[in-house]
């Protein structure tokens, strides 16, 4: 569903990463970073932005906090990112960023808030009155004031499994008048997830009811309680194409992830404003029966468009093979290639991704646009060095 968009629209990558794997200098298993195309992707959302007041978070988990593709980003006007967890917050702090949001999915377990607040984040989310507890008391230690966004849902939230958490709107206020007793902690606004996403009948992205639900918190919190909202962060699926919608129905802050790297949903439909900027290379390991065997390890497909059929191309030609995936449960070792395919055969997805979430190695390169690219540098799916002896460079 990703593959045509990047195949079409950026195919000077495409060449270049088949030139390195052929020179040996790219791996199986590897996402692949067009540093370029990123650059322009962040500019891009950091203009648009800019022109409607908009205030802008790079999330990263999804390229596996990646520091070349941070430094991309950065030059191209977004000055800091949002961790997904704890361990994502590390990552980008020891890469000497900035980090602008904590705690927006996951929260910090007990005894890592003092390390987190340490960092000097923008803003931290808080599910709970615990968690805001176990923060302040962070913030005391350190003698700062913490700056705090309360995550807030409606009647009939729309979480994803494991994504639950927060305030009711119908408890908000009484939650907040406690947290207000925390000094070494400041209410400045309100999130939730997703509050856009994709809507397969309408075929574009669509606000949701967690839009709705930080709206009427922001009202709800500055009316009742004259508390000044700073923040009105509605992630999710979040785009330079969104970014009018947001502005229009009162977002300021966004956390364009995939838009980055031109992966958002809106590009299996139409030609987004983001070009399409990371693939996946693997290579065919070997024949069972007839039946091409690709190296795994990366190949989690996040399923925000529902289940779709996986292609890719193989070889020099870029022949289009149906793939599939082992089931659910078992462990990514490798594909399976359908058709007639060799061993050794090169073989690219342009899936979109979750490379935090896999085995997967992350190579950035740069010069696709000008013939002559080269790589930067091989990290695991958590943003570490990787050692690649006489192939690292």
């Amino acid at each position: 569903m990703f593959l045509k968009p990047l195949l079409r629209r950026n195919p000077d990558f495409v060449n270049s990463v088949l030139q390195l794997h052929t020179a040996g200098e790219l791996e199986a298993n590897t996402y692949v970073l067009d540093l370029q195309k990123i650059r322009e992707n962040a500019a891009i959302i950091s203009a648009k932005a800019k022109k409607l007041g908009l205030h802008v978070y790079g999330m990263t988990k999804q390229v596996g906090y990646n520091p070349h593709l941070h430094q991309a980003v950065v030059e191209s006007g977004i000055e800091s990112f949002v961790a997904v967890d704890w361990m994502g917050a590390r990552q980008i702090h020891m890469q000497g960023f900035k980090l602008g949001h904590v705690g927006h999915l996951v929260q910090a377990p007990r005894g890592v808030a003092l390390e987190l607040v340490s960092m000097q984040p923008e803003v931290f989310s808080v599910f709970s009155l615990k968690k805001a507890q176990e923060l302040n008391e962070a913030a005391k230690q350190i003698g700062v004031q913490q700056s705090i966004l309360l995550r807030v849902y409606g009647e009939q939230p729309l979480f994803y499994p494991g994504h639950e958490g927060g305030f009711f709107l119908g408890e908000v206020i009484e939650a907040a008048r406690e947290i207000m007793k925390l000094t070494y902690l400041r209410i400045v606004g309100v999130t939730s997830f997703p509050c856009l996403l994709f809507d397969s009948k309408a075929q574009d992205i669509q606000p949701t009811v967690h839009f709705d639900a930080v709206l009427e918190a922001a009202c709800l919190l500055q009316g009742q309680l004259g508390i000044k909202i700073e923040q009105i962060n509605v992630p999710g699926t979040n785009s330079a194409d969104m970014l009018e919608l947001i502005a229009k129905r009162g977002g300021t802050h966004v956390e364009p992830g995939h838009g980055l790297t031109g992966t958002t949903p809106l590009g299996t439909v139409k030609d987004t404003a983001e070009t399409p900027a990371i693939l996946y290379l693997s290579e065919i390991s070997h024949l069972h029966e007839g039946r091409g065997h690709v190296f795994g390890g990366g190949l989690y497909v996040d399923p925000v468009r529902g289940s779709y059929p996986l292609r890719a191309v193989v070889g020099e030609q870029l022949v289009e093979r149906s793939v599939e995936l082992i089931p659910t449960g078992g462990i990514d070792y490798y594909g399976y290639v359908n058709g007639e395919v060799n061993e050794g055969d090169v073989v690219l997805f342009g899936f979109r991704p979750q490379v935090f979430f896999t085995r997967g190695q992350v190579a950035a390169i740069d010069g696709a646009d000008r013939g002559a690219a080269s790589v930067l540098g091989y990290f695991d799916a958590q943003g570490n060095v990787v050692s690649r002896g006489k192939l690292f460079r």
